[in-house]
């Protein structure tokens, strides 16, 4: 269950309603992008706007949900392709969030998180002068539902962190049967 903050839920209830999508992707240098025509400052970081260009596939809010989503941007130049190409997108964490704001002021009044989740493909289309870029994203919940391929033994441990030696015993001592006196024993 979400929670707003007051203020913006009495801007929701009102006539108008400003709200933008904010996009914060996890790359090594920060990526913040929103569904405005101009930038958003909210919590000390700033979110260029990417107008009509940006695109963001419609997001589900049921119970158990984990449908990805399709981030799309259009109209990027050619020479930048190259950083994008350049980075490496798969297991990137993404947060998307609904922000409201204020009707006069446009100021952020609260952004709760709509979407969550890691960034799996990206896909680049060539035009003449520009480009379009698609990311998809899987659901944090899809991350979760994945078998773990690890245990809690030695040798998964040795594997992580190679002269660990903490869980050699596990097995020998899971399986070990400990008999204590009764309590009569102490009571002499």
């Amino acid at each position: 269950m979400r929670t707003i903050a007051p203020a913006a839920q009495a801007v929701l209830a009102g006539p108008v309603v400003p709200m933008a999508l904010l996009l914060d992707l996890a790359f090594p240098t920060p990526v913040r992008l929103c569904t405005g025509s101009v930038a958003i400052q909210w919590a000390g970081n700033l979110y260029f706007g990417t107008g009509t260009l940006g695109a963001v596939d419609a997001v589900t809010d049921e119970v158990q949900s984990t449908q990805g989503l399709r981030f799309t941007l259009s109209g990027v130049p050619q020479d930048s392709i190259a950083l994008a190409l350049g980075e490496t997108v798969r297991g990137t964490g993404c947060v998307l969030r609904l922000v409201i704001l204020d009707p006069t002021t446009h100021a952020v009044l609260d952004a709760p998180t709509v979407f969550a989740g890691t960034l799996d493909t990206m896909a680049v289309s060539h035009g003449a002068e520009d480009c379009t870029i698609a990311v998809t994203a899987s659901h944090r919940g899809d991350t979760y539902r994945r078998p773990k391929p690890l245990r809690y033994t030695d040798g998964d441990q040795q594997l992580l962190h190679p002269g660990d030696t903490s869980l050699r015993y596990v097995l020998s001592q899971a399986n070990a049967q400990d008999v204590w006196p009764a309590a009569s024993f102490f009571r002499q």
